[in-house]
């Protein structure tokens, strides 16, 4: 496992804060074994960049474009790269589904505050039914997917504790 991101609780807990560096890095290495050089990486609802800066600084033969609708999460992105002197790396202002470029290579993390402290927060018995579930809809979302012309797995993050949520899908075009 990638151990590349590593942050500073700042306003949320050394735990969350934890669990959130574990969540990247599970992204961040699944991309970057995905990859090839002169791929376009989008970084879907990319926020302050957190996933996308890594992963244009990581792979700097590659392009990374990052999509977030909020304007001040695209200027600290900015900020952030143009500091690190990336070159690969372009900032775009929208909603997700109006993005309709050509990309080998999509990733979005949701990070639901709310829904990870509660879910973290219930019984082990009540979790377990809560993740179940999240299993179901992502293999409705990999098998919408395939239908879509994309080889898809359906893959656990590690350790299994950094997230209720768990999984990620991997498509890749057929």
């Amino acid at each position: 496992m990638c151990h590349c991101l590593h942050l500073f609780p700042g306003k949320m807990s050394s735990d969350r804060a934890l669990r959130k560096q574990q969540q990247l890095n599970n992204l961040v290495y699944m991309v970057t074994n995905q990859a090839k050089p002169g791929d376009r990486i989008v970084d879907f609802c990319s926020g302050g960049g957190h996933v996308g800066i890594v992963l244009a600084h990581m792979m700097p033969s590659c392009q990374v474009i990052l999509i977030e609708n909020k304007e001040l999460s695209l200027i600290r992105a900015k900020k952030r790269s143009d500091e690190l002197g990336l070159s690969n790396i372009w900032f775009i202002q929208a909603n997700m589904e109006y993005f309709t470029g050509m990309f080998n290579i999509g990733e979005h993390m949701i990070l639901c505050r709310f829904a990870d402290q509660t879910a973290v927060q219930l019984p082990p018995q009540r979790r377990l039914i809560g993740k179940q579930c999240m299993c179901l809809v992502d293999l409705d979302r990999a098998r919408a997917a395939e239908e879509r012309g994309y080889s898809v797995q359906v893959i656990s993050m590690e350790p299994e504790s950094c997230s209720p949520k768990n999984n990620m899908i991997v498509g890749v075009p057929i």
